[in-house]
């Protein structure tokens, strides 16, 4: 059974990567042309080709309803983060505004894709995530990592994804844990999940501490701590997220052909 649905968080403000223009991170061009396909448009491409047949996009007021090309297989809708105030904003307060929309996304039934808008993959990547996927949610992860304290990583036993975040490393509190690897911001939300998945995402806006702040990384972290999340590794995959300058740089002059090289094989 394919993905179902995919929520797509594009409403952030890209203040990192701003020197590169006033156009907001998800509409960027991927070769860095001004009429180039953006990342919403790989996602969406790559999404429909998969088989998956809902996709929403949570924008903000300046990316809500931007025209986008239309898919044949595939119903495309814009969600609206409203929030005034977009630094106070986290990716897990964008996916709280997707689960409590009349799109009823997390219907029990469906396998839902939640990931960040800023990344660029080939398609094979979709397949690592679902590959065995049942009964419990999945987070892709990196296994070829650097040693960084900058990027979230994931730890667990074997399969099973226990703890994520920043700075874990040799440290007491992963003890006993092995490092997976590196997060990459998409995650697989089983049907068997969804009623905790917006339980989870509720405790995060109302009780912790980050509130409208807290980063969709929180509520799978909730997952974890009872067991419902394993980790889908990976090698020898193209995957890069784009958050500076210099990584857009990079992206569009070098990383961006060679995915659409191994995308043409």
């Amino acid at each position: 059974m394919p993905i179902d649905k995919a929520v797509i968080l594009a409403a952030g403000l890209g203040n990192r990567i701003s020197k590169v223009g006033s156009t907001p991170k998800p509409l960027l061009s991927l070769d860095g042309t001004p009429d180039g396909p953006t990342f919403l448009d790989w996602h969406l491409d790559r999404l429909t080709a998969a088989g998956v047949r809902e996709i929403y996009l949570v924008g903000n007021r300046r990316t809500f309803q931007t025209p986008l090309r239309s898919r044949a297989g595939a119903s495309v809708t814009w969600i609206l983060n409203p929030s005034e105030d977009l630094s106070r904003s986290g990716s897990g307060h964008s996916a709280w505004f997707a689960w409590q929309s009349e799109h009823q996304i997390l219907d029990g039934r469906s396998k839902v894709v939640l990931m960040d808008a800023d990344i660029l993959y080939e398609p094979a990547v979709l397949d690592a995530l679902d590959a065995g996927a049942g009964g419990v949610s999945r987070t892709l992860v990196c296994s070829e990592f650097r040693e960084s304290n900058e990027e979230v990583m994931v730890f667990g036993e074997g399969r099973r994804a226990a703890m994520h975040g920043k700075g874990l490393l040799r440290t007491g509190l992963t003890a006993g844990l092995t490092c997976l690897g590196e997060a990459t911001g998409m995650v697989l939300f089983d049907p068997a999940d969804h009623a905790l998945v917006r339980s989870a995402t509720d405790w995060c806006m109302r009780y912790s501490t980050a509130k409208e702040r807290s980063e969709h990384e929180d509520i799978t972290q909730r997952l974890m701590l009872v067991g419902r999340v394993e980790a889908a590794c990976f090698r020898d995959l193209l995957f890069m997220e784009c958050d500076t300058p210099d990584e857009y740089e990079h992206l569009t002059t070098e990383f961006y052909p060679r995915v659409l090289a191994r995308t043409a094989r």
